[in-house]
């Protein structure tokens, strides 16, 4: 295994439990608590929403739109999306730390899939995981027996899914992920699901979860199916494992037809300009 795919998530974990000694971990909070989608993380991604609607087309909606459709026009194309978007686990909700600097902007355009590498590990809490996933990635560190990486800015990847379809919000969407498999990560969005799937076989709670927010991110951000990709496809890695690249193909099928629906139906209601553009006008 090469790569960051291979992250010795397990020992980061050690060493955060020695560090908090008998304090032992803190238990996951529940859907609905401060953390889960908080609104914090709903205005935050409000932002970067308005910044990617500005990436749009607003130049073709006020050629093509008429009075009456500019009536029926409301809102952003965050307001369009809000039901579609997951449960997820906030920066705020993990207590992660601030990133470093060094960090490179990006537009996303295109989303890589990867595992983890390691084996699942259901008695970590998930808030855990994601803080020793932080700390290991802040530092220089041993990724494999005959590689290191540099520290780096922040987690490399953009969200993470755990073992029981869980997602939290890793580094920003707005900057680019890091690497140690030599590949350019400018404009692509970084989703990781937590196995070693060369052995275990993604859960189908997993499978759902990424269904869910590949088809949140492809509309947020306009990006097609076929702009979705895995690890090994940029650089020489077996990430994200065969058990995994062996499910690919129909769980695309289905995130492509979600997608397909969730168009038609938001164009059906009153959507904003941006949408209506993008999405919903004949081309």
């Amino acid at each position: 295994m090469t790569g960051y795919c291979s992250f010795r998530l397990s020992r980061a974990v050690d060493i955060l439990r020695a560090r908090r000694g008998r304090r032992g971990l803190r238990a996951m909070p529940e859907r609905g608590h401060r953390g889960w989608q908080s609104a914090v993380f709903r205005r935050k991604y409000a932002l970067v929403g308005l910044l990617i609607v500005l990436a749009f087309p607003a130049s073709s909606s006020s050629a093509t739109e008429g009075p009456e459709t500019s009536a029926k026009s409301k809102g952003t194309i965050v307001d369009d999306l809000s039901p579609l978007v997951p449960a997820i686990l906030d920066r705020g909700g993990w207590k992660a730390k601030p990133a470093l600097p060094g960090m490179k902007e990006q537009k996303p355009a295109a989303i890589i899939l990867h595992h983890t590498g390691v084996r699942q590990n259901p008695g970590v809490a998930f808030d855990a995981k994601l803080r020793g996933l932080q700390s290991f990635s802040q530092r220089p560190g041993q990724v494999s027996p005959t590689r290191t990486k540099p520290a780096w800015p922040d987690v490399p990847y953009h969200y993470y899914v755990d073992h029981a379809g869980r997602i939290a919000e890793g580094r920003e969407v707005q900057y680019a992920g890091d690497t140690n498999t030599g590949y350019d990560t400018k404009n692509y969005i970084q989703v990781v699901v937590e196995g070693e799937f060369e052995q275990e076989t993604p859960a189908p709670e997993q499978m759902s979860a990424l269904r869910k927010i590949l088809v949140w991110l492809m509309l947020a951000w306009n990006i097609p199916p076929e702009k979705i990709s895995i690890h090994r496809d940029h650089a020489p890695t077996t990430c994200p494992g065969r058990n995994f690249v062996a499910v690919l193909p129909e769980m695309l099928a289905l995130v492509a037809a979600d997608r397909n629906k969730a168009i038609s139906d938001i164009c059906a209601g009153s959507v904003s300009a941006q949408f209506s553009t993008t999405y919903c006008l004949p081309r």
